[in-house]
């Protein structure tokens, strides 16, 4: 490269462009040019710093040693870019290292001809101290999200010990019991899951808000092959176009209005192991083709950046949508759903497994207790069937909700009753929930009187069939509209 490509290169520099044309040449004249092939160390951290470079062609990628001993990427610097200038600060040691990326070509300054030339123009000194700073802010950040990311890894490697620990010490339980229910369909449901565990194709699981799927999402990470690696969460729905493509596949600084800084993408982050997209059905159209094309080759750049990257991860993806209805309507690519539907798993609505629901209660109950420090609520019987006949639109979280909030609205010690409920649940009779209420009643109705006609009519023998005292049948007769409805002479209540 010629000296004069040297001096434009000087002057496109935001804190040079000030220097006039002669103090731009001087400090060419004091430079030098050097080409260097991929991995050469340019810099090292901790030696001194007598120099700056300027990056002309190639990419160098600025490293930091933790205390642990590993080294990070903290920024990558291209043409046009400046290395080792933060040495500036205090003419002190270098703090970080520089290794080329590729091939690359770079001009070399003194740093004595360098301060020289820009503190000739007090302009440009201020420039330099704001790029100085700017870098500063970006070391910083690109720290603190690898220390964040070592911590999570510390704490994923503790959960694997935990969970290896109890299952040697045989207390059994691999993540799918945490989606409760003793119900056919929910054991349908945790044995897909566990055997979507066992393979390494994607996953899909369908199903109403609230159902569980991010419980069964986790199950199905802590039961594979990938546990000991990060397990990262994306809700769909909640990001712009722009800013959904950055978390995914990460920027470069400019990429966009705020970008003052590189920043990882989740793909980079969850690299070999599990990325799970919650409500991937949300998903704007440019951002599925970004994310198909990451599928089919393991490849992605970040937003505003040409390298191709890598990355080796599961992806579990959730939604609440009819994908078959939404790709024959143009809505979502066929060609990613045929990508992310290998392994599918509907999970069914509270309402369709509504056996589960005392299950249910009873475990959002102990968490909640546990959780504020109460003793945990009772509930009567004909709260406990209110519960179980309303239809929770918003499934388990719906029920979870009504559990926190009688913690917050019923008084310690007494028992919950159908009017501490909420009115939706108590007026819910003229829905589905009134027709398992008249379905229930007609089977209490043909058991009594089956067990009647077994006895030949004697009330006292007909409770002990059912297994309830004759006082409580005879209770259940008159509620049921049987005849013969009087208890047996001396029978007590239990």
């Amino acid at each position: 490269m010629h000296r004069l490509d040297v001096i434009d290169r000087l002057h496109e520099s935001s804190f040079l462009r000030r220097l006039p044309p002669s103090r731009l040449d001087r400090l060419a004249s004091a430079g030098s040019i050097h080409a260097y092939e991929a991995g050469t160390v340019l810099l090292r951290e901790g030696d001194p710093g007598g120099s700056v470079l300027l990056v002309l062609e190639g990419n160098v990628a600025i490293t930091k040693r933790l205390a642990s001993g590993e080294e990070i990427v903290i920024a990558l610097r291209g043409a046009g870019d400046w290395i080792g200038e933060m040495a500036l600060l205090d003419l002190g040691a270098r703090s970080a290292s520089a290794t080329t990326r590729d091939r690359v070509q770079l001009a070399e300054f003194p740093s004595g001809d360098f301060l020289e030339a820009v503190f000739a123009v007090p302009d440009a000194a201020l420039d330099l101290l704001r790029t100085l700073s700017s870098r500063l802010r970006e070391a910083d950040s690109a720290l603190i999200d690898a220390l964040t990311r070592k911590a999570a890894d510390l704490e994923r490697h503790n959960r694997a010990l935990v969970r290896e620990n109890r299952r040697l010490g045989g207390l059994g339980d691999d993540g799918f019991e945490r989606f409760v229910g003793a119900s056919a369909a929910a054991r349908r449901v945790r044995d897909l899951a566990r055997r979507a565990a066992d393979n390494d194709a994607p996953v899909l699981l369908l199903g109403e808000t609230g159902t569980g799927k991010e419980v069964l999402a986790r199950a199905i990470h802590a039961a594979s092959e990938r546990s000991a690696r990060p397990f990262v969460a994306l809700n769909c729905a909640l990001l712009s176009e722009t800013l959904l493509e950055s978390e995914l596949f990460g920027h470069v600084r400019g990429a966009f209005t705020g970008a003052s800084a590189h920043k990882s993408g989740l793909v980079e982050i969850a690299d070999g192991g599990t990325l799970f997209l919650d409500e991937v059905g949300d998903l704007p159209r440019a951002v599925q083709g970004a994310l198909l094309r990451f599928l089919e080759l393991g490849e992605y750049r970040r937003l505003g950046d040409t390298a191709t990257r890598t990355s080796r991860v599961r992806v579990v993806a959730a939604t609440h949508l009819e994908l078959d209805v939404a790709a024959r309507d143009g809505r979502f690519r066929p060609d990613l759903l045929y990508r992310i539907d290998v392994l599918r798993v509907e999970v069914p609505p509270l309402r369709e497994r509504r056996d589960d629901v005392p299950m249910l209660l009873a475990r959002a109950v102990e968490r909640t207790a546990l959780r504020v420090g109460a003793a945990p609520l009772r509930f009567s019987q004909s709260a406990r069937d209110a519960l179980v006949a309303y239809d929770f639109p918003g499934n388990v979280r719906e029920l979870e909700n009504e559990v926190e909030r009688l913690f917050a609205t019923v008084e310690p010690g007494r028992v919950v009753e159908p009017a501490d409920l909420s009115p939706k649940i108590t007026r819910s009779d003229p829905g589905s929930a009134g027709r398992y209420a008249d379905a229930l009643r007609a089977f209490k109705a043909q058991l009594v009187a089956r067990a009647l006609r077994d006895s030949g009519g004697r009330q006292v023998e007909a409770a002990r069939r059912l297994g309830v005292h004759p006082a409580n049948l005879a209770r259940m007769m008159r509620e049921l509209g049987l005849r013969g409805a009087a208890p047996a002479r001396g029978a007590a209540p239990e």
